[in-house]
Protein backbone atom coordinates (compact mmCIF):
# COMPACT_ATOMS: atom_id res chain seq x y z
CA UNK A 1 0.00 0.00 0.00
CA UNK A 2 2.98 2.29 0.82
CA UNK A 3 4.32 1.35 -2.14
CA UNK A 4 1.13 2.58 -4.72
CA UNK A 5 1.34 5.53 -2.37
CA UNK A 6 4.54 6.13 -2.62
CA UNK A 7 4.46 5.96 -6.79
CA UNK A 8 0.99 8.66 -6.79
CA UNK A 9 3.35 10.83 -5.26
CA UNK A 10 5.99 10.33 -7.29
CA UNK A 11 3.63 10.91 -10.22
CA UNK A 12 1.90 14.05 -8.89
CA UNK A 13 6.01 15.90 -8.14
CA UNK A 14 6.14 14.70 -11.68
CA UNK A 15 3.38 16.45 -12.75
CA UNK A 16 3.96 19.85 -10.91
CA UNK A 17 7.36 19.65 -11.92
CA UNK A 18 6.61 19.00 -15.99
CA UNK A 19 4.10 21.84 -15.39
CA UNK A 20 6.11 24.71 -13.80
CA UNK A 21 8.20 23.51 -16.84
CA UNK A 22 5.80 24.36 -19.53
CA UNK A 23 5.22 27.93 -17.73
CA UNK A 24 8.85 28.81 -17.76
CA UNK A 25 9.22 28.33 -21.44
CA UNK A 26 5.93 30.30 -21.92
CA UNK A 27 7.25 32.63 -19.63
CA UNK A 28 10.57 33.00 -22.04
CA UNK A 29 8.12 33.82 -24.45
CA UNK A 30 6.16 36.30 -23.20
CA UNK A 31 8.02 37.85 -20.51
CA UNK A 32 10.28 39.78 -23.03
CA UNK A 33 7.01 41.71 -24.77
CA UNK A 34 7.04 44.92 -22.49
CA UNK A 35 10.79 45.66 -22.75
CA UNK A 36 10.84 45.64 -27.04
CA UNK A 37 11.49 49.66 -27.17
CA UNK A 38 13.96 49.36 -24.81
CA UNK A 39 15.99 46.50 -26.42
CA UNK A 40 15.44 48.84 -29.20
CA UNK A 41 17.55 51.75 -27.77
CA UNK A 42 19.84 49.62 -25.66
CA UNK A 43 21.37 48.10 -29.19
CA UNK A 44 20.72 51.43 -31.26
CA UNK A 45 18.37 49.01 -34.13
CA UNK A 46 15.46 49.77 -35.89
CA UNK A 47 12.29 48.38 -34.34
CA UNK A 48 11.61 45.86 -37.28
CA UNK A 49 15.09 43.99 -35.62
CA UNK A 50 13.37 44.06 -32.45
CA UNK A 51 10.07 42.51 -33.31
CA UNK A 52 12.01 39.28 -35.49
CA UNK A 53 13.42 38.10 -32.68
CA UNK A 54 9.84 37.62 -31.02
CA UNK A 55 8.34 36.27 -34.11
CA UNK A 56 11.20 34.15 -35.09
CA UNK A 57 10.92 32.80 -31.04
CA UNK A 58 7.91 31.57 -31.85
CA UNK A 59 8.62 30.38 -35.50
CA UNK A 60 11.35 28.31 -33.68
CA UNK A 61 9.37 26.85 -31.14
CA UNK A 62 6.24 25.60 -33.85
CA UNK A 63 9.54 24.30 -35.96
CA UNK A 64 10.95 22.24 -32.57
CA UNK A 65 7.74 20.79 -32.36
CA UNK A 66 7.71 18.97 -35.70
CA UNK A 67 11.39 17.72 -36.14
CA UNK A 68 11.41 16.42 -32.61
CA UNK A 69 8.04 14.73 -32.28
CA UNK A 70 9.37 12.02 -34.66
CA UNK A 71 11.65 11.14 -31.98
CA UNK A 72 10.80 12.20 -28.65
CA UNK A 73 9.34 9.02 -27.64
CA UNK A 74 12.49 6.70 -28.80
CA UNK A 75 14.94 9.66 -26.36
CA UNK A 76 15.03 9.74 -22.54
CA UNK A 77 12.73 12.18 -21.59
CA UNK A 78 14.71 13.72 -18.40
CA UNK A 79 17.68 14.19 -20.65
CA UNK A 80 16.04 16.15 -22.86
CA UNK A 81 14.48 18.46 -20.44
CA UNK A 82 18.23 18.55 -18.74
CA UNK A 83 19.47 19.50 -22.35
CA UNK A 84 16.32 21.53 -23.26
CA UNK A 85 17.62 24.00 -19.47
CA UNK A 86 20.93 23.90 -20.79
CA UNK A 87 20.65 25.63 -23.74
CA UNK A 88 18.36 28.35 -21.83
CA UNK A 89 20.67 28.75 -19.02
CA UNK A 90 23.69 29.59 -21.67
CA UNK A 91 21.47 31.65 -23.91
CA UNK A 92 19.71 33.96 -21.06
CA UNK A 93 23.31 34.52 -19.63
CA UNK A 94 24.87 35.20 -22.94
CA UNK A 95 21.66 37.57 -24.04
CA UNK A 96 22.14 39.44 -20.45
CA UNK A 97 25.56 40.30 -20.62
CA UNK A 98 26.40 40.92 -24.73
CA UNK A 99 26.42 44.40 -26.42
CA UNK A 100 26.36 42.87 -30.21
CA UNK A 101 22.84 42.84 -31.15
CA UNK A 102 23.49 39.95 -33.83
CA UNK A 103 24.94 37.79 -30.74
CA UNK A 104 22.15 38.76 -28.92
CA UNK A 105 19.82 37.64 -31.63
CA UNK A 106 21.39 33.96 -32.24
CA UNK A 107 20.78 33.26 -28.67
CA UNK A 108 17.06 34.41 -28.61
CA UNK A 109 17.01 31.56 -31.17
CA UNK A 110 18.97 29.44 -28.60
CA UNK A 111 17.05 30.28 -26.30
CA UNK A 112 13.92 29.35 -28.41
CA UNK A 113 14.89 25.93 -29.42
CA UNK A 114 15.30 25.21 -25.58
CA UNK A 115 11.84 26.63 -24.57
CA UNK A 116 10.49 24.36 -27.70
CA UNK A 117 11.61 21.20 -26.37
CA UNK A 118 9.87 21.52 -22.57
CA UNK A 119 6.51 21.83 -23.34
CA UNK A 120 6.30 18.83 -26.07
CA UNK A 121 8.70 16.53 -23.52
CA UNK A 122 5.88 17.82 -20.60
CA UNK A 123 2.74 17.30 -22.32
CA UNK A 124 4.33 14.08 -23.89
CA UNK A 125 5.23 12.65 -20.55
CA UNK A 126 2.16 13.58 -18.78
CA UNK A 127 0.08 11.25 -21.38
CA UNK A 128 2.38 8.37 -20.37
CA UNK A 129 2.45 8.69 -16.48
CA UNK A 130 -1.51 8.99 -16.70
CA UNK A 131 -4.05 6.95 -18.02
CA UNK A 132 -8.09 7.12 -17.91
CA UNK A 133 -9.79 10.05 -16.35
CA UNK A 134 -6.18 10.18 -14.41
CA UNK A 135 -4.84 11.23 -17.81
CA UNK A 136 -7.66 14.31 -18.51
CA UNK A 137 -7.21 15.11 -14.40
CA UNK A 138 -3.54 15.83 -14.92
CA UNK A 139 -3.75 17.59 -18.36
CA UNK A 140 -6.35 19.63 -16.83
CA UNK A 141 -3.86 20.49 -13.91
CA UNK A 142 -1.10 21.15 -16.47
CA UNK A 143 -3.56 23.57 -18.44
CA UNK A 144 -4.20 25.75 -15.74
CA UNK A 145 -0.35 26.17 -14.98
CA UNK A 146 0.02 27.08 -18.35
CA UNK A 147 -2.67 29.97 -18.72
CA UNK A 148 -1.10 32.08 -15.93
CA UNK A 149 1.87 32.49 -18.01
CA UNK A 150 0.51 35.08 -20.44
CA UNK A 151 -1.38 36.70 -17.62
CA UNK A 152 1.95 36.72 -15.03
CA UNK A 153 4.51 37.58 -17.85
CA UNK A 154 4.07 40.75 -18.95
CA UNK A 155 3.23 42.29 -15.65
CA UNK A 156 6.47 41.05 -14.46
CA UNK A 157 8.84 41.79 -18.04
CA UNK A 158 7.04 45.15 -16.53
CA UNK A 159 8.67 45.65 -13.20
CA UNK A 160 11.67 43.27 -14.14
CA UNK A 161 12.60 45.92 -17.42
CA UNK A 162 11.61 49.18 -15.39
CA UNK A 163 13.79 48.48 -12.26
CA UNK A 164 16.66 46.19 -13.61
CA UNK A 165 16.59 47.10 -17.64
CA UNK A 166 16.02 43.73 -20.11
CA UNK A 167 19.30 42.31 -18.32
CA UNK A 168 17.43 41.85 -15.30
CA UNK A 169 14.89 39.87 -17.14
CA UNK A 170 17.58 37.75 -18.64
CA UNK A 171 19.11 37.35 -15.52
CA UNK A 172 15.91 36.12 -13.84
CA UNK A 173 15.10 33.40 -16.24
CA UNK A 174 19.08 32.41 -16.07
CA UNK A 175 18.69 32.20 -12.21
CA UNK A 176 14.88 30.32 -12.72
CA UNK A 177 16.29 27.99 -15.66
CA UNK A 178 18.96 26.70 -12.50
CA UNK A 179 16.72 26.16 -10.20
CA UNK A 180 14.64 23.74 -12.26
CA UNK A 181 17.41 22.18 -14.08
CA UNK A 182 18.75 21.46 -10.70
CA UNK A 183 15.54 19.53 -9.67
CA UNK A 184 15.06 18.12 -12.77
CA UNK A 185 18.64 16.48 -12.34
CA UNK A 186 18.34 15.17 -8.53
CA UNK A 187 14.67 14.90 -8.02
CA UNK A 188 13.05 13.83 -11.42
CA UNK A 189 12.84 10.22 -12.26
CA UNK A 190 14.83 8.45 -15.15
CA UNK A 191 12.38 7.28 -17.49
CA UNK A 192 14.89 5.99 -19.80
CA UNK A 193 13.61 5.04 -23.76
CA UNK A 194 10.17 4.72 -24.49
CA UNK A 195 10.62 2.67 -27.85
CA UNK A 196 13.28 0.19 -29.13
CA UNK A 197 15.12 0.68 -32.27
CA UNK A 198 13.12 -1.29 -34.32
CA UNK A 199 10.33 1.12 -33.77
CA UNK A 200 12.90 4.24 -35.05
CA UNK A 201 13.20 3.08 -38.97
CA UNK A 202 9.84 4.47 -39.94
CA UNK A 203 10.76 8.18 -41.84
CA UNK A 204 9.65 11.67 -41.26
CA UNK A 205 6.67 11.31 -43.68
CA UNK A 206 5.58 7.81 -42.94
CA UNK A 207 5.26 9.13 -39.08
CA UNK A 208 3.17 12.16 -39.81
CA UNK A 209 1.27 10.21 -43.03
CA UNK A 210 -0.13 7.37 -40.16
CA UNK A 211 -0.81 10.64 -37.48
CA UNK A 212 -3.05 12.53 -39.70
CA UNK A 213 -5.01 8.98 -41.30
CA UNK A 214 -6.14 8.55 -37.09
CA UNK A 215 -9.94 10.13 -38.41
CA UNK A 216 -9.99 11.34 -34.75
CA UNK A 217 -6.74 12.77 -34.11
CA UNK A 218 -7.32 14.61 -37.70
CA UNK A 219 -10.41 16.17 -36.74
CA UNK A 220 -9.05 17.26 -33.29
CA UNK A 221 -6.36 18.96 -35.19
CA UNK A 222 -8.01 20.34 -37.63
CA UNK A 223 -10.67 22.17 -35.80
CA UNK A 224 -7.74 23.06 -32.86
CA UNK A 225 -6.29 24.84 -35.90
CA UNK A 226 -9.29 27.72 -36.59
CA UNK A 227 -10.10 27.58 -32.99
CA UNK A 228 -6.40 28.92 -32.14
CA UNK A 229 -6.78 30.99 -35.41
CA UNK A 230 -9.25 33.00 -34.27
CA UNK A 231 -8.16 33.01 -30.52
CA UNK A 232 -5.49 35.06 -31.51
CA UNK A 233 -7.51 37.08 -33.97
CA UNK A 234 -9.80 38.33 -31.08
CA UNK A 235 -6.52 38.73 -28.78
CA UNK A 236 -4.36 40.71 -31.18
CA UNK A 237 -7.80 42.64 -32.04
CA UNK A 238 -8.69 43.57 -28.34
CA UNK A 239 -6.48 46.32 -27.92
CA UNK A 240 -7.12 48.15 -31.13
CA UNK A 241 -11.04 47.54 -30.19
CA UNK A 242 -10.14 48.73 -27.12
CA UNK A 243 -8.63 52.09 -27.60
CA UNK A 244 -10.16 53.32 -30.88
CA UNK A 245 -13.38 52.01 -30.44
CA UNK A 246 -13.99 52.52 -26.32
CA UNK A 247 -11.13 55.13 -25.91
CA UNK A 248 -9.62 52.78 -22.92
CA UNK A 249 -6.34 54.41 -21.87
CA UNK A 250 -2.90 52.33 -22.47
CA UNK A 251 -2.55 51.55 -18.96
CA UNK A 252 -6.11 50.00 -18.37
CA UNK A 253 -6.24 47.49 -21.55
CA UNK A 254 -4.15 45.24 -19.87
CA UNK A 255 -7.02 45.15 -17.27
CA UNK A 256 -9.87 44.71 -19.58
CA UNK A 257 -7.46 41.28 -20.66
CA UNK A 258 -8.83 39.76 -17.20
CA UNK A 259 -11.83 38.32 -17.65
CA UNK A 260 -10.66 36.27 -20.76
CA UNK A 261 -7.31 34.89 -18.66
CA UNK A 262 -9.28 34.21 -15.68
CA UNK A 263 -11.68 32.45 -17.30
CA UNK A 264 -9.28 30.62 -19.40
CA UNK A 265 -7.99 29.13 -16.37
CA UNK A 266 -11.77 28.38 -15.24
CA UNK A 267 -12.70 26.87 -18.01
CA UNK A 268 -9.56 24.38 -17.58
CA UNK A 269 -10.83 23.80 -14.07
CA UNK A 270 -13.80 22.89 -15.27
CA UNK A 271 -12.51 20.48 -17.95
CA UNK A 272 -10.17 18.94 -15.22
CA UNK A 273 -13.73 18.03 -12.70
CA UNK A 274 -16.32 17.36 -15.63
CA UNK A 275 -14.07 14.72 -17.35
CA UNK A 276 -14.71 12.38 -14.93
CA UNK A 277 -18.41 12.21 -15.81
CA UNK A 278 -19.48 13.06 -19.35
CA UNK A 279 -17.71 11.34 -22.48
CA UNK A 280 -14.72 13.17 -24.23
CA UNK A 281 -16.85 12.71 -27.43
CA UNK A 282 -19.69 14.77 -25.60
CA UNK A 283 -17.58 17.52 -24.48
CA UNK A 284 -16.22 17.77 -27.57
CA UNK A 285 -19.10 18.31 -29.33
CA UNK A 286 -20.18 21.00 -26.85
CA UNK A 287 -16.91 22.82 -27.41
CA UNK A 288 -17.55 22.38 -31.20
CA UNK A 289 -21.13 24.00 -31.74
CA UNK A 290 -20.81 26.11 -28.32
CA UNK A 291 -17.64 28.21 -29.12
CA UNK A 292 -18.92 29.54 -32.69
CA UNK A 293 -22.07 30.53 -31.39
CA UNK A 294 -19.88 32.91 -29.16
CA UNK A 295 -17.31 33.93 -31.67
CA UNK A 296 -20.75 35.13 -33.88
CA UNK A 297 -21.91 37.09 -30.95
CA UNK A 298 -18.39 38.61 -30.27
CA UNK A 299 -18.98 39.60 -33.76
CA UNK A 300 -22.56 41.29 -33.81
CA UNK A 301 -21.91 42.65 -30.28
CA UNK A 302 -18.30 43.64 -29.87
CA UNK A 303 -18.95 47.57 -30.22
CA UNK A 304 -22.12 47.88 -28.19
CA UNK A 305 -21.45 47.70 -24.52
CA UNK A 306 -18.08 47.44 -22.97
CA UNK A 307 -19.71 45.52 -20.34
CA UNK A 308 -21.48 42.86 -22.36
CA UNK A 309 -17.65 42.94 -24.38
CA UNK A 310 -16.49 41.38 -20.89
CA UNK A 311 -19.14 39.23 -20.23
CA UNK A 312 -18.78 38.08 -23.64
CA UNK A 313 -14.71 37.03 -23.48
CA UNK A 314 -15.43 35.90 -20.21
CA UNK A 315 -18.08 33.22 -21.84
CA UNK A 316 -15.67 32.89 -24.51
CA UNK A 317 -12.50 32.04 -22.39
CA UNK A 318 -14.33 29.55 -21.20
CA UNK A 319 -14.20 27.33 -24.13
CA UNK A 320 -10.48 28.47 -25.06
CA UNK A 321 -9.68 27.18 -21.65
CA UNK A 322 -11.70 23.98 -21.85
CA UNK A 323 -10.09 23.18 -25.13
CA UNK A 324 -6.51 22.39 -24.80
CA UNK A 325 -6.95 19.97 -22.02
CA UNK A 326 -9.69 18.29 -23.84
CA UNK A 327 -7.80 18.43 -27.08
CA UNK A 328 -4.20 16.78 -25.56
CA UNK A 329 -6.50 14.37 -24.04
CA UNK A 330 -7.99 13.20 -27.00
CA UNK A 331 -4.86 12.74 -28.50
CA UNK A 332 -2.90 11.07 -26.35
CA UNK A 333 -5.94 8.47 -26.24
CA UNK A 334 -5.62 7.65 -29.72
CA UNK A 335 -2.34 7.38 -30.26
CA UNK A 336 -0.77 4.45 -28.62
CA UNK A 337 2.36 4.73 -31.11
CA UNK A 338 3.81 8.08 -32.36
CA UNK A 339 2.09 9.54 -29.59
CA UNK A 340 4.93 11.83 -28.92
CA UNK A 341 4.94 12.95 -32.68
CA UNK A 342 1.12 13.55 -32.36
CA UNK A 343 1.28 16.20 -30.14
CA UNK A 344 4.33 18.19 -31.32
CA UNK A 345 2.03 18.46 -34.11
CA UNK A 346 -0.71 19.84 -32.63
CA UNK A 347 1.59 21.95 -30.81
CA UNK A 348 2.78 23.32 -34.15
CA UNK A 349 -0.65 23.73 -35.32
CA UNK A 350 -1.51 25.83 -32.53
CA UNK A 351 1.41 27.70 -32.96
CA UNK A 352 0.89 28.38 -36.47
CA UNK A 353 -2.83 29.36 -36.12
CA UNK A 354 -1.86 31.92 -33.67
CA UNK A 355 0.75 33.44 -36.04
CA UNK A 356 -1.35 33.63 -38.86
CA UNK A 357 -4.64 34.38 -36.31
CA UNK A 358 -2.30 37.53 -35.18
CA UNK A 359 -2.19 38.44 -39.30
CA UNK A 360 -5.45 38.33 -40.33
CA UNK A 361 -6.85 40.67 -37.81
CA UNK A 362 -5.15 43.32 -39.79
CA UNK A 363 -7.72 42.85 -42.28
CA UNK A 364 -9.99 44.95 -40.08
CA UNK A 365 -8.35 48.03 -41.77
CA UNK A 366 -9.77 47.40 -44.84
CA UNK A 367 -13.21 45.62 -43.86
CA UNK A 368 -15.67 45.95 -40.33
CA UNK A 369 -14.53 44.13 -37.69
CA UNK A 370 -18.13 42.79 -37.14
CA UNK A 371 -18.43 40.96 -40.97
CA UNK A 372 -14.51 39.59 -40.11
CA UNK A 373 -15.78 37.87 -37.25
CA UNK A 374 -19.08 37.08 -37.91
CA UNK A 375 -17.02 35.03 -41.04
CA UNK A 376 -15.12 33.30 -38.59
CA UNK A 377 -17.55 31.88 -36.34
CA UNK A 378 -20.36 30.72 -39.32
CA UNK A 379 -16.70 29.40 -40.41
CA UNK A 380 -15.88 27.41 -37.30
CA UNK A 381 -19.66 26.78 -37.36
CA UNK A 382 -19.55 24.85 -40.69
CA UNK A 383 -16.19 22.78 -39.68
CA UNK A 384 -18.58 21.69 -36.81
CA UNK A 385 -21.05 20.85 -39.00
CA UNK A 386 -19.18 18.89 -41.19
CA UNK A 387 -17.25 16.86 -38.19
CA UNK A 388 -20.24 16.05 -36.25
CA UNK A 389 -21.23 12.93 -37.86
CA UNK A 390 -17.67 11.10 -37.59
CA UNK A 391 -17.96 12.34 -33.74
CA UNK A 392 -21.40 11.92 -32.15
CA UNK A 393 -20.97 8.45 -31.30
CA UNK A 394 -17.20 7.91 -31.72
CA UNK A 395 -15.07 6.81 -28.15
CA UNK A 396 -12.72 9.14 -27.10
Amino acid sequence: MSRKLSLSQTKILALYLLSISSFFASLNQNIYTPVIPLIRDSFSVSINWVNFTVSSFIFIIAMVQIFLGTVVDTKNQKRLLIFSFFLICISTIICAFTTNFMLFMVFRIVQAIGAGIIPLVTINMISHLFEGEARGSAMGTYQIVLTLAPAVSPILGGILGEHYGYQGIFLFLFLIAVILLMFIMYAFPNNGKRKDRKEKSSSFTQIYRAILLNRVGFITMTVSFFIFFIYFAILVFLPLLLNDHYHVSMQNIGLLYLPLTVSMILGSVIFKKIQKKVALNKLFITVLFFMPLLIIAFGFLHTKSLIGLSILLFMYGLTVGFAPPLFSTVLSNAYSEHRGAALGLFNFIRYAGMAIGGMFTGLSLVLPSTLIFIFLGVLLLLISLFQYPSLKNRTM
